[in-house]
């Protein structure tokens, strides 16, 4: 091989080897830049907003009763009831919006089923007093509180619940008050409408160991609560005439341990048809409550009614002992005067427990 040929060769193989190494050098220059610009695109991308999780809380309630029932010319009675199972359940999706549901179970009624007592949305903001409640609720008609075994009068007659209603209100301080529209089950002949309303107003105010308040309440068909209904039923519809409104009026003081609370409860006027027709049912109660140092609760009842049920008056006592923070053992007395039926005296044991 001649001396050109020999230098020909010596180029080009120079040539290839720093084509070569050019090459890589690029590829590692491209994949430096790549990897830069992915790395600048994710940090000046927005992060995704993160979900927020709603807090759920659950709680219950279980009250187990047994009683006995002595009628004047009769043997008396005895019973072991599981008289309340109720399952509630809170969940928050932001400080605003809250959801409710109380499932509830009470022995003898609605044929041993649980029933949906209610369920609902809340929207209310922190930094405003009014509120607004959609879905299956418990009408602000009459408050029935009470510390005694027994229910109140007031409630066996005016208690309305099961409604499926848009309710809006107010809360600020003391202050309350809240109007329910709602589908009533009793409905003017030929009807079917959203036509009742639940109007009520409350104010209760505590300075130092003193306390009080006021509230009452209105609706335009007092035929719909659980206590009047099913006097209005007609084959298979529940129908008036016309509605009767109803009322109550409710007040309580309290000075340390001492409570004193009455409520009354009524149709405006008298039902023109169905089972009571010609009548205007009322209740009434009035109930004092004393607790004492030790864990016991004393509290006493009289209460009457009108033109509702066969209870002409009861009075009653009961005396509760707190187990624990949850949980309370009481025992109560009462005593029934009954129209044109014989009087009863009913003696309670109940455990009642929440968590």
């Amino acid at each position: 091989m001649n001396m050109f040929q020999k230098s020909t060769g010596m180029v080009c193989l120079a040539l290839l080897v720093s084509t070569q190494v050019l090459a890589a050098g690029e590829v590692e220059e491209l994949k430096r830049r790549l990897e830069a610009l992915e790395y600048k695109t994710e940090a000046s991308a927005p992060a995704p907003a993160e979900k927020e999780s709603p807090t759920v809380s659950f709680g219950g309630f279980v009250e187990v009763e047994a009683n006995s029932v002595d009628t004047e010319g009769k043997k008396s009675t005895t019973d072991i009831t599981l008289a309340t199972l109720e399952l509630g359940l809170e969940a928050s999706l932001n400080p605003w919006l809250t959801a409710y549901g109380v499932l509830l179970y009470e022995q003898g009624e609605n044929s041993d089923n649980i029933l949906v007592e209610q369920a609902y949305i809340r929207m209310k903001s922190e930094s405003s007093p009014f509120f607004a409640e959609v879905g299956r609720l418990t009408q602000s008609f009459g408050t029935f509180e009470s510390s005694m075994i027994s229910d109140p009068m007031t409630l066996e007659l005016g208690q309305t619940r099961l409604h499926a209603s848009l309710k809006a209100g107010y809360e600020e301080g003391g202050l309350q008050g809240s109007l329910s529209v709602f589908k009533g089950e009793v409905q003017k002949t030929g009807e079917s409408e959203i036509n009742s309303l639940v109007a009520f107003i409350g104010w209760q105010k505590e300075l130092d160991s003193f306390r009080y308040g006021i509230g009452g309440s209105w609706t335009n068909n007092v035929a719909d609560t659980d206590g009047l209904k099913d006097s209005f039923v007609v084959g298979n519809n529940t129908t008036t005439t016309d509605f009767v409104g109803g009322w109550s009026v409710n007040a309580m003081a309290g000075f340390g341990p001492f409570e004193l609370r009455g409520e009354y409860l009524g149709a405006c006027d008298n039902f023109t048809d169905g089972e009571n027709s010609g009548r205007q049912p009322a209740a009434w109660s009035v109930e004092a409550g004393y607790a004492f140092e030790a864990p016991l609760n004393l509290a006493l009842r009289y209460e009457g009614s009108d033109d509702f049920g066969t209870n002409d008056s009861r009075y009653g006592a009961t005396l509760g002992w707190d187990v624990t923070d949850d949980a309370c053992l009481a025992i109560e007395y009462q005593r029934a005067d009954n129209k044109g039926s014989a009087d009863t005296d009913t003696f309670t044991v109940q455990l009642a427990m929440g968590f």
